[in-house]
């Protein structure tokens, strides 16, 4: 069974024997791992049959072949975990596995409508089985809303398109593809198409009106790699399925042995340009429609992406997308949680006339989310959030456990969790949790705030060189956010660099001109706290007014 999976999930459904060895009989000797293999190999063939086995296996003296045309994928991740009650001890085993298990964010396309472009002349069935997406963004959640209601936009990653002779293109294609939806399923704002229904053989050669009929895709990741040498040439090309508008098209190099070696940066580097598209693509329906009648899941990533952008008006066009969707989706949590998280930056950056007010709106938002789903991690998160500026420590490291405990892998819960820490001042808890929270997250767009608050648990732990390069990396993309801007005056001045200092103080005045010592002494999370104490005294020297 294991050995099946693993060809059955593999570009090309080939994997080197020395591979499986390592993976299934690790425990042994390479003599008795490879007579393992053989061995295995023999069952099979005595249960399927010389003819049958002979068909679908293609064995050499390197590499052992399953043909993916003859595997039929039964089932979801709702139906239990990947090879449950399957125990092999080898750390290869075990990696492999993990992933494989991560790909259950992925969306599973059913057999019946890939079959749709196998024969496109036939009549459909009668009922077609809904295909599972997610609403509210959970570890293994799926969607049975409408395809216009979702929230989040669906990515379809089609395997590369080889250009060579051998095949080699062909298989390297379909592993940086692998990888690539890898890597975008690890995103909170999208929903991204498995890669074993992508790689179905004819989708590569599909028309975008059937890509979006059959996989629901809002937009599609598509293109060719060609070998020259040791390097490959990757082109790539993003589409937006509805309109059939190419937003780019680009070329990344990369060697090969560095791809499989897992040290090349394309894979990085194509997730985050896609990422950044989908993002600005959201952001184009609000120049010349109604928000009643901009689509779902453009609404809610223009929203994410306008809130954390410095110019103050997109800033509050952000609050108008959350108020829209909490008004179209009224029993869904996620853009109440937005909501809530966005009156706390309001607060929290200073622009709020009405501070106390708005904390208010905050708590009562989030307390709804919470309501409309209590197994929302985000909407738990934001819960712990509005408690930091109550002061309501406890209750706060409650919400973000609870976020933990649905979705180990919730990064803003992490970030908000390692917060509590230096706010404390537990700066190595502080780092610890910010640092994971940082790597959890490198696609996200507020990316900046998360480097701002790794920089204030460095600058806490007393690693003020680290602090003040996180802090001048979030500063690139969001000047405005002047709780980097404090962190980066306390580390100039710690570090005895006054004059710098004094003059990120006056940058500080110039965006919050009431910010004072006595306000920051009584309003901040921390100020019953030494770390508060210390940071105003420190802040005080650099040029704050005390009043």
């Amino acid at each position: 069974m294991a050995l099946i999976a693993i060809l059955a999930t593999t570009p090309e459904g080939r994997r080197q024997r020395a591979w499986l060895q390592k993976a299934l009989w690790g425990r042994s000797d390479e003599r008795h791992g490879r007579a393992s293999l053989r061995q295995c190999l023999s069952a099979i063939k005595r249960m399927l049959g010389a003819d049958i086995f002979n068909a679908v296996f293609h064995t050499t003296n390197e590499t052992v072949t399953l043909d993916p045309d003859s595997v039929e994928f039964i089932g979801t991740p709702r139906d239990g975990e990947f090879l449950e009650g399957i125990d092999i001890s080898t750390p290869l085993f075990a990696t492999w596995v993990a992933e494989q298990r991560e790909a259950a964010r992925q969306i599973e396309v059913p057999v019946a409508n890939l079959e749709l472009i196998v024969a496109p002349q036939a009549a459909a069935p009668a009922s077609v089985p809904a295909t599972p997406m997610a609403t509210d963004r959970t570890p293994t959640g799926f969607q049975t809303r409408p395809h216009q209601d979702r929230m989040l936009p669906v990515v379809a990653v089609i395997p590369f398109t080889g250009v060579d002779t051998y095949g080699d293109a062909s298989l390297l294609g379909d592993a940086i593809a692998q990888d690539i939806t890898r890597s975008l399923s690890r995103s909170p704002f999208m929903m991204v198409i498995s890669h074993l229904s992508s790689r179905h053989k004819s989708l590569r050669t599909a028309e975008l009106s059937e890509l979006k009929r059959i996989l629901k895709a809002d937009y599609v990741v598509t293109g060719a790699v060609r070998i020259v040498d040791d390097r490959y040439r990757l082109d790539v090309d993003f589409i937006d399925v509805a309109s059939g508008e190419m937003f780019w098209s680009r070329n990344f190099d990369g060697k090969t042995k560095h791809f499989f070696e897992g040290s090349d940066e394309t894979v990085d580097a194509v997730g985050n340009a896609v990422t950044k598209a989908v993002f600005n693509a959201s952001l184009s329906p609000l120049l010349n429609e109604r928000l009643p009648d901009i689509e779902t899941h453009r609404l809610l990533t223009a929203g994410v992406t306008l809130m954390h952008r410095p110019a103050l008006g997109s800033f509050r066009a952000a609050r108008n997308c959350f108020e829209e969707l909490s008004l179209r989706l009224p029993d869904q949590a996620l853009p109440k949680a937005w909501l809530a998280r966005w009156y706390i930056h309001h607060v929290k950056q200073g622009t709020s006339e009405s501070p106390q007010e708005d904390l208010k709106q905050a708590i009562q938002i989030a307390a709804r989310a919470v309501d409309c789903n209590p197994f929302c991690p985000f909407s738990l998160a934001m819960n712990g959030f509005v408690r930091h500026h109550t002061m309501q420590f406890d209750e706060a490291f409650d919400y973000h456990e609870a976020a933990l405990a649905h979705d180990p892998s919730q990064a803003i819960a992490w970030l908000l969790s390692g917060v509590l820490h230096t706010f404390i001042g537990e700066g190595a808890d502080a780092v610890t949790k910010t640092e994971y929270a940082r790597k959890l997250s490198p696609l996200d767009p507020h990316r900046y705030f998360f480097d701002s608050m790794a920089a204030g648990a460095h600058a806490v732990n007393g690693n003020y060189e680290t602090a003040l390069e996180l802090a001048d990396r979030s500063l690139q993309f969001n000047r405005r956010y002047t709780s980097t801007l404090r962190v980066r005056a306390f580390t100039l001045e710690m570090l005895g660099r006054h004059a710098e200092a004094a003059r990120t103080a006056q940058e500080i005045m110039h965006i919050e001109p009431t910010f004072s010592i006595t306000k920051y002494r009584s309003h901040h999370p921390a100020a019953n706290y030494e770390t508060g104490a210390m940071w105003a005294d420190v802040l005080g020297r650099t040029g704050i007014p005390q009043h």
